[in-house]
């Protein structure tokens, strides 16, 4: 197993408090690491850097709630895995939005600019709402439309019941059906 350099509870506790100098010195460290783990999953190095930058801007913007007994590297790479789950879930949506948007306009070979610039916006205001979705909605919304997951897969794989499924599904589908509609006439 590897040693990291020297990370302790120290160095934690000064980074804890707002000190520079910790940040740096944990930057170098865990840089290098976390922009390959991204990278890995990912295969888009630009994408890598740009996830590693934001994992160690969201480590110094929550500092105050390092615990310094736990151990940090795993606190690290769950923000850094966190922020792989939603990038790829951001484009999971965006590749099915596509192939939505292809099914309802199968002889257009491509979108005038205005029905692009149209398609783009409602993709953000749907990842926007997606992403305001309880954490436990969201994720049995995305198994079910994103996987194609049965309510009966989903119940198992997360070990709750299909009606719980079923519910969290409708109120997703209300959710996003009332804010939409709310768009299309704002449109």
């Amino acid at each position: 197993m590897e040693v990291l350099h020297s990370i302790d509870s120290k160095m934690l506790l000064r980074l804890k408090t707002g000190d520079v100098g910790a940040f740096e010195h944990v930057f170098r460290i865990f840089n290098g690491k976390i922009y390959h783990f991204v990278q890995a999953i990912l295969f888009d190095k630009s994408l890598a850097e740009d996830i590693t930058q934001n994992v160690f801007l969201s480590l110094w913007e929550h500092r105050h709630e390092i615990n310094p007994e736990k151990n940090f590297s795993a606190y690290l790479f769950t923000i850094a895995k966190n922020r792989v789950y939603r990038e790829t879930e951001k484009r999971i949506l965006a590749s099915g939005y596509e192939e939505h948007a292809k099914k309802l306009h199968p002889d257009d070979e491509d979108f005038s600019t205005e029905e692009t610039i149209d398609a783009n916006l409602l993709e953000e205001t749907i990842l926007r709402l997606i992403s305001k979705l309880p954490e436990a909605r969201r994720k049995i919304f995305l198994l079910h439309f994103t996987e194609d997951l049965s309510n009966k897969e989903i119940a198992k794989r997360l070990s709750i019941s299909e009606e719980n499924v079923e519910m969290q599904l409708r109120r997703s589908r209300d959710y996003l059906r009332k804010y939409l509609k709310d768009y299309a006439i704002s449109k």
